[in-house]
């Protein structure tokens, strides 16, 4: 026997918890650059960011 064709499915409700958490959780700082937006979760990573795209700008919320 082979493997089996189908794989087990994750349920509705365990996905639309993780994507509720996603939709609710704020992201501390976003990022606008020239065609881009970015969000950010600690000021190291906007460091790496406006060392990439220094006209860039951000906004931090709390």
């Amino acid at each position: 026997m082979e493997g089996k064709k189908n794989k087990r499915k994750r349920s509705f409700k365990k996905t639309w918890d993780t994507i509720k958490k996603i939709k609710n959780s704020t992201p501390k700082i976003i990022f606008r650059a020239h065609n881009i937006v970015v969000t950010l979760r600690n000021k190291n990573q906007l460091s790496r960011w406006l060392e990439i795209y220094p006209e860039g700008k951000y906004t931090i919320n709390y």
